[in-house]
Formats: C-alpha cells, sequence, structure tokens
C-alpha cells in the first residue's frame, strides 16, 4: 500500500512536470508565431506600397498630361495621388494592428464607403479569379487527351 502511495505520488509529480513543460512550449511557440506572423505581414504590405506608390506616380503623369485640356481633371487625379502617395507612405510605416484599427475607424466613420470598397475588391478578385480558370481547364483538358 505504501509503495502504491509513493508510486502515484511520483506519477503526479511527473505528471505536473509534463504539464508545465508542454505549457512553458506552447507559450515559447505561441511568441514564434507572434513574431513570424509580424514579418510575414510586413512583408506583402511592403509589396503593395510599392505598387500604390506607382499608381500615385501614374496619376501624377497622367494629371500634368491633361492639365492643360481639363483643369479639374487633373486637379482631381492629383489629389488622388496625393491620397494613393499618403497611403503607401502608411502602409510602410505603420503597423498592422495600427492599420487594422485605422479601417475598423473609418468603417464606422463611411459604413457605406466601406460597404462599396468591398464590393469593388470583391468584383476584382473574382475576375481575376475568372481570368485564371480557363487557362487551366484547357491544360487538363490538352493533357488528357
Amino acid at each position: 500500500m505504501v509503495e502504491n502511495k509513493a508510486e502515484s505520488a511520483s506519477d503526479r509529480t511527473g505528471l505536473d512536470e509534463l504539464k508545465e513543460q508542454g505549457a512553458q512550449a506552447g507559450e515559447q511557440a505561441g511568441e514564434a508565431l507572434k513574431s513570424n506572423a509580424g514579418a510575414m505581414a510586413e512583408r506583402p504590405l511592403e509589396a503593395g506600397a510599392d505598387a500604390l506608390a506607382g499608381v500615385a506616380r501614374t496619376a501624377a503623369s497622367v494629371a500634368d498630361e491633361v492639365a492643360s485640356g481639363a483643369p479639374m481633371v487633373a486637379d482631381y487625379l492629383k489629389s488622388a495621388g496625393e491620397k494613393i502617395d499618403r497611403l503607401s507612405t502608411d502602409l510602410r510605416e505603420k503597423k498592422v494592428s495600427e492599420l487594422l484599427d485605422a479601417a475598423v475607424g473609418f468603417g464606422r466613420a463611411q459604413p457605406v464607403l466601406m460597404l462599396a470598397g468591398a464590393v469593388v475588391v470583391g468584383f476584382a478578385l473574382s475576375r481575376l479569379i475568372k481570368a485564371g480558370q480557363p487557362r487551366r481547364f484547357l491544360r487538363r483538358r490538352l493533357l488528357t487527351r
């Protein structure tokens, strides 16, 4: 009996040690995931910021070209280009959490614009997906022959 109690006590301490080691390993893995997720999230943001900066430069150059013939359109394009450039700067300089907070704040302040933007993005994504499908279908069809 005494041996059984001693064995069960040692089993409990061993189990407690395993639980503690598991908890520590889980905490370490969680911290590693957080740091890696942040780094992974910043890479696409940098690429997106570069693309937006290119769009802003294009808007500015188009505005310069149409300025003599359509000054109102040129002003609109310059304004849009400046806003796009500001967005690209924000993407480079702000953290992901700050960008999400800003998006949530904008969505609360301008829900109709947020909904319209979501519709436009959804439409653009559906067009991209649809544009890529026929090629895959044709490849499969050619390979099966």
